[in-house]
């Protein structure tokens, strides 16, 4: 299957009237305005125009049906001949092009039509705006449903979070990018989510996870028929500012079982990548959204080209920055964040992390700020600081052992959130710094172990993270807390103890 489906996308690019970086073929002229077609139509001819809203032409704008590319003419013209299967006809949103939001869920829609058997002509109005030099992009993790309660869940705790947030943080645009598992397995509540989507006060792009793939189907690209009947295009691009942006279907699934999946694409969506980004001069930034933690390197060889790259990713509960990677001397960033509990067993994740998002705030092609925002929690709570004393090892049923690696009346644990090799993390005694060497531990937070065997009876959905910091404290009696300063000088800091007593706020 693997290479025939290359063999499909190898015929496709000899029919590209593509122009990667600024050259290319010359694009048939549209017809006169009369009622005469375009010449020399096949079966597969499609075709159109992109205006904006004052019915100017948009030229340069980027065009695919998924596999072939071209792009807008002088008159605003696009035509290519179509991949025989493909389901949407897409542009490429350019920097200049608002993000209109519309149809039943009030998601993002001026991206994309849906390709049918009866028409060739699919016209684009884009309306035009000052580039955004500055936007922020809010990363959503593992919604992940599975019911109609958990929906309402989800509405009521991170949607009003986050249109709370978007209200009272700086006035600069804003779009949302789910990272995957928008349902567990529940492809019926695809229209539930959606529509929470939408009602959170900013364009929101979903990315495909494995969950959202259905199953049992005769292949992958019939599992994903659901979720893209719903939420358009599995892999397509749009552009903010001097960032060029990629939702990226990177589940390769078998469509057997719910665990018939690994990391991996198609050959087609590899070569879409390639002719996509061909499009993009080197000097922008790529942001890379993706369900799995990206480890492929065809794809971070091409991302390392620019003159940065992120990588957003879900799947795994998880608050971490443990997966960067470095490709021709250029480091690519590759972070996690969850929104779903461990997952659905209460508001905190897998690693301990209250549930929330990752903020990311761009001012040309640089992150200049990022932050991880606790869902019902203000900002600054970035942290759980536990005495070691009020948390003794205790085995459970299955025989797994769980302690905090340094214990004692003179030590305490830290739960960092976001934390990153490189921060600044202190130790205050009565006010006074008196350790700024804690100890990093790939350990479990003892604390979120014990409350999700306590009150769910599982041992297995909180696993070890790596951003448990340990202090050995001078005096335990003093007035303990914890400084912490990230890489872009933003301080944070905790000094309230978590006890066995405190309990998070959990569903059933």
């Amino acid at each position: 299957m693997m290479r025939r489906l290359f063999i499909f996308a190898a015929a496709a690019v000899m029919m590209f009237s593509c122009k990667p970086e600024g050259g290319g073929n010359v694009i048939p002229k549209p017809d006169d305005g009369g009622d005469q077609l375009p010449e020399n139509l096949t079966n597969l001819t499609v075709y159109g125009k992109v205006l904006d809203e004052n019915g100017q032409p948009y030229p340069g704008v980027v065009m695919t049906d998924g596999y072939n590319f071209t792009e807008t003419d002088a008159e605003g013209f696009y035509r290519f001949e179509k991949y025989r299967y493909a389901s949407f006809v897409q542009c490429s949103l350019p920097p200049e092009a608002v993000v209109s939001t519309g149809g039943t869920y009030k998601l993002p829609d001026n991206h994309y039509k849906r390709l049918s058997s009866l028409t060739k002509e699919y016209n684009f109005t884009l309306r035009r705006q000052q580039p955004e030099k500055r936007f922020r992009i809010l990363a959503l993790g593992d919604p992940q449903v599975h019911n109609a309660s958990q929906v309402a869940r989800y509405r009521q705790t991170a949607v009003n979070d986050i249109r709370q947030y978007v209200v009272n943080a700086e006035k600069i645009p804003t779009y949302g990018i789910t990272l995957g598992d928008n349902v567990g397995d529940a492809w019926e509540f695809f229209p539930d989510i959606a529509g929470t989507y939408g009602d959170m006060s900013m364009p929101v792009f979903a990315t495909i996870g494995n969950h959202d793939h259905e199953f049992p189907t005769d292949n992958d690209a019939a599992s994903r028929k659901k979720y893209e009947a719903v939420f358009g295009p599995s892999n397509f691009s749009f552009n903010r500012g001097d960032v060029h942006i990629v939702i990226f279907d990177n589940v390769l699934h078998g469509a057997k079982a719910s665990s018939d999946y690994v990391q991996g694409y198609e050959a087609w969506q590899l070569e879409w990548l390639k002719k996509d980004l061909s499009f993009v001069p080197k000097s922008k930034s790529i942001l890379l959204s993706v369900h799995i933690p990206l480890t492929d390197s065809e794809i971070l060889n091409l991302i390392s080209q620019y003159a940065s790259a992120l990588v957003i990713c879900g799947h795994t509960h998880k608050v971490e920055n443990t997966y960067d990677k470095t490709v021709g001397g250029k480091k690519i960033t590759i972070t996690a964040a969850g929104s779903t509990g461990a997952p659905w067993k209460g508001l905190i994740l897998s690693d301990g992390c209250q549930r929330g998002y990752k903020v990311y705030e761009y001012d040309g092609t640089s992150v200049k700020r990022e932050v991880y925002k606790s869902i019902q929690y203000e900002e600054p709570f970035q942290m759980r600081l536990f005495r070691t004393t009020d948390f003794p090892s205790f085995t459970s049923a299955n025989g797994n052992i769980f302690a905090f690696p340094y214990f004692g009346g003179d030590y305490i644990a830290v739960n960092v959130f976001n934390y990153k090799p490189g921060w600044k993390v202190v130790l205050k005694e009565n006010g006074a710094v008196t350790s700024s060497n804690p100890v990093p531990s790939y350990s479990f937070d003892v604390w979120a172990k014990l409350f999700m065997y306590n009150y769910h009876k599982v041992d297995s959905d909180v696993g070890k993270n790596h951003h448990m910091l340990y202090f050995k404290v001078k005096d335990p009696k003093s007035d303990i807390s914890v400084e912490v300063t990230d890489e872009f000088g933003a301080t944070f800091s905790g000094g309230t103890f978590t006890t066995t007593q405190d309990i998070p706020d959990y569903d059933n």
